[in-house]
Formats: structure tokens, sequence, C-alpha cells
């Protein structure tokens, strides 16, 4: 295995990164790489600083311009053999096809558009549209897109769904020691003795289908805790549709369809929590019932929530992995966080991993 590790080169473009938490990270991975990195480009306005004391591999000094940056990546994919790696460190992929095994490696919100609404100085704003303008245009060169969190690898899927993208989460040394020690442990139970509540009808502000997206999560990391609805049959069925979920995979749903209100009363003192994505309400009348009956509430962020009772958990109602990390913290009393960490090694273990895995592919 050594042997065969030690005939791929890996080739890494790290421009523009020269402060902060990238730098942070470009200093990890140069000093854990060992000899496996043979040629880097690095910011001439950090040098070899970034380097530690790692020897060995070729350094060239990109300067801070433009045409520097798109000549540099483009003669390094260029000269990359096919049994190379080029990892770009610093989001930007080469403009052209290399032979090489490509990895993009996006660590920068703007890439996904989350910088939106955000003021910039207006140079600023001119460099991030040049760099996602350059991001859309290589990255159907790259093999694979890493990021560092769930919810970039899904913004990264919604925008280039036809990217493989690898949630990879590069960690310093003092991090990775600290985190291997403290990562959250799994919970004890599948969570299918809780009950969610949620009594309303179909109209769009209810919301319904991000509760399903969110539930549909859930199932996916093995939690199974019901959800009650009280719809109509076709308006679960719209529901499921808009979600892109079908009703047979739906586990641990319940349609009770329409309640009285003695039945809907009933329902919030039986459950394990009224749950309530709403969007808009002008009272929001279960939220007053749940707080008479003292039935815990898992509800949205908004004002309108807090003007009536004070929820146990609360989520961002818009976004269905914020829904169902409310479940699960109410039910495990632990958040989805990260635990499954990288080290330098261990990421350049898996860019090598991930390359032979392609050549095998590709072979066969």
């Amino acid at each position: 295995m050594i042997g065969e590790k030690g005939a791929r080169r890996l080739l890494v473009s790290a421009f523009g990164i020269h402060m902060g938490g990238g730098l942070v990270l470009l200093r990890a991975l140069l000093d854990g790489a060992g000899t496996h990195i043979r040629e880097i480009l690095i910011d001439a306005r950090i040098g070899d600083m970034a380097a530690g004391g790692v020897d060995g591999p070729r350094r060239v000094a990109v300067a801070r311009s433009f045409w520097s940056r798109v000549a540099s990546l483009y003669f390094l994919a260029r000269r990359a053999r096919a049994d190379d790696i080029l990892f770009s460190f610093n989001s930007l992929p080469p403009l052209v096809r290399s032979k090489a095994f490509v990895v993009n490696y996006v660590h920068a919100p703007h890439f996904i558009g989350a910088h939106a609404g955000i003021k910039y100085a207006p140079l600023t704003r001119i460099r991030l549209t040049v760099e996602r303008f350059w991001f859309a245009c290589g990255v159907r060169h790259c093999d694979e897109i890493w990021v560092q969190t769930p919810t970039m690898a899904q913004a990264l899927l919604e925008a280039h769904p036809r990217c493989k993208v690898r949630v990879v989460p590069l960690v310093d040394v003092a991090l990775f020691a600290g985190l291997s020690v403290s990562t959250p442990h799994s919970p004890k139970d599948d969570g299918s003795q809780f009950t969610f509540y949620y009594p309303a009808d179909g109209v769009g502000h209810k919301n319904h289908t991000t509760l399903l997206r969110a539930w549909q999560y859930l199932a996916k990391e093995g939690l199974t805790p019901k959800l009650q609805l009280t719809l109509r049959p076709d308006e679960l069925a719209r529901a499921a549709k808009a979600a892109g979920v079908t009703l047979e995979a739906m586990h641990g749903i319940e349609n009770l369809g329409r309640m009285s209100r003695e039945e809907v009363l009933d329902g919030i003192c039986r459950c394990s929590a009224l749950i309530f994505p709403s969007l808009a309400e002008t009272f929001g009348l279960p939220l007053l019932e749940a707080r008479m009956l003292g039935t815990p509430i898992v509800a949205s962020e908004r004002d309108f929530v807090r003007d009536v009772c004070s929820p146990r958990e609360t989520f961002d109602p818009e976004s269905a992995r914020s829904v169902a990390d409310a479940v699960r913290r109410f039910i495990t009393g632990r958040g989805g966080v990260i635990s499954n960490f990288y080290s330098a090694p261990r990421l350049v273990d898996e860019l090598l991993l991930c390359a032979e895995r392609s050549s095998a592919e590709a072979s066969v």
C-alpha cells in the first residue's frame, strides 16, 4: 500500500490563502502531509511562512494578480500527470481539464451564495463576483468537490446537482486532538417512543413540506420519532410531492385526518411535544393549548411564537435540517453536530484512496 501511495504526486493550489482560518488549515495540511506534496502554488504574501518545517515540495509564489493566478493554475493543471492528484485548496478549480484527479476544497461562503445581502467594499464585491464566475466555469473540471459541513454540501448540490460532493472537515492538530476525546456519543435508541403532533390544515404557510423533509433527514440518520398530522389525504399527497418524498418512504408519519377540537386537545395532551413549523400566524392557537396543557413545544423561531409561549426547542422554519436538528435535540439532548473530523494525514489518505478508486473504476 505504501508503494502505491508513493506513486502518486499531490499538487496543491493555495494562492489567495494568506490569513485567518484558511491559513491555519493550510499550515496544518503542509505540516501533516509529509512528503506527499510535490508542488504547491502559494500566496506570495506569505511565502514560506506557511510551510512550517516541511521540506521537499516545490513552492511557487503566486502574485496577487488575477492573471498570475489563472496562469499558474493553468500550467499546473496542464503539466499534471494522469497519476497525480490536483488539490485546489483555495476553492478555485482549474479552468481547463487536467489529466490529474482533481479535488476542489470549498471553504468560502460566497461560492454557495451565502454572502447575499452582506455589504462589502466595492473591490471585495468585484473579487467575489469574479471568483464565483471562475468557480462556475471550472467546476465541471473537478472529479470531486470537498466541503466542511453538510449544509455546504447541500447548498452545492442544489446549485450543481451533477457534482460529486463529499464532506471532509479538516482541522489542525490541536483541534483534532481535543475533538477526538469530546465527540458526542450517539443516542441510545432511535427515538421511536417520541410522538410529535402538528394539528394544522394544509395551507401553504403551515409549512408541511419542510416538516416532511425534516423527517426524511431524521430517518436517514436512524431516528424514527412518530409524527402525527391532521391533513386530508389530498393535502398530504400534495405536501409529500412538494417535499420530494413518497408516502411509502415516510417512516413514522401518521395522518389522523381532520379532527374535532376535543380530539385535538387530547392529541396535544398525549403527545411528547407539539411541533409547530408554521411560517406566519396571527395568534397560533395550538401553542396556547399546549401551554395550557403543559405539553412541551418545538416551534419556529418567530416572534409570533414568543408572543404566546416559551418553546422547549426552536428552529428555522425554512430549513429542514434546522427542524430535524431541533427534534434531535429534544429526543437526545444533543444537536446533530459534526463528529467525523479529519487530520491532515487522514485527509491525504482520503485523497489517495479516492484517486485509486477513480482509477480502478475508469479501468473497468
